[in-house]
């Protein structure tokens, strides 16, 4: 009976080998997903559902604006406290058609400074915002040597790639 048994468990076990073989078999000859940077890159395709850096969205899609009103929301919501917004506020009065005056607060971006050296890619300020102008970009090449090289001014980045607000 034991001898069975011992049989048996050898044959489940050979089973148990060739199955764990076929599956590395099978990873042996597929193409290599990893890539030796900085001399290789990956492509467009291979980078597809990859979220890093946030960046500032243009509105519209082809347009050199921005819709942020430096609200403050995704400094607030962030748990790292990455986030820095430089904001020129001016105040102005403003009469009604009633003869009242009002104070108006305007807001002006003047930076923007994400340390993604302290970013966890939470996606927290992404989905606070109430303009919907942030997400994530897929650009994955991001190196330093320091933890300077990662503090980013995205509306720099932003002026950079779509040109100066109008």
């Amino acid at each position: 009976m034991a001898l069975a048994q011992d049989i048996k468990e050898f044959i489940k076990g050979i089973k148990s080998l060739f199955v764990g073989m076929k599956i590395t078999g099978e990873y042996l000859v597929k193409p290599k997903i990893t890539v030796n940077y900085p001399w290789e890159t990956v492509g467009e395709e291979g980078l597809e559902g990859f979220r890093m850096v946030i960046k500032l969205v243009p509105v519209p899609p082809d347009g050199n604006k921005h819709k942020c009103v430096a609200c403050g929301m995704c400094a607030r919501s962030c748990p790292s406290n990455c986030i820095k917004l430089d904001v020129k506020q001016t105040v102005e009065e403003i009469e009604l058609p009633d003869g009242k005056k009002k104070k108006k607060v305007n807001r002006k971006l003047e930076g923007f400074y994400v340390d993604f050296s302290l970013c966890s890619l939470c996606g927290l300020c992404v989905e606070s915002c109430p303009t919907k102008t942030l997400q994530f970009s897929n650009y994955p090449y991001i190196v330093g040597t320091s933890r300077d090289d990662f503090v980013y001014n995205i509306l720099e980045d932003f002026k950079k790639q779509y040109g100066e607000e109008k």
